[in-house]
């Protein structure tokens, strides 16, 4: 019966807590999944930049 009971009260607390959430618009999701990736995209780009810089380097020390 207890065990009845804490799931009846943890259903209720659940409910209740689920009706103070607020969703995102399409808008807002919209917008941040943009920033998001563009800024992977920017990032991916420099490390990319970084990697062939340091690989042009390592030829450049290994070939004298």
């Amino acid at each position: 019966m207890e065990k009845i009971m804490f799931i009846t009260n943890y259903s209720k607390k659940v409910k209740k807590e689920s009706n103070k959430i607020r969703w995102l618009s399409f808008i807002q999701i919209r917008k941040e999944t943009t920033a998001v990736l563009l800024a992977s995209i920017l990032f991916a780009l420099f490390l990319s930049g970084v990697n062939w810089l340091l690989q042009q380097i390592f030829v450049y020390v290994l070939s004298r």
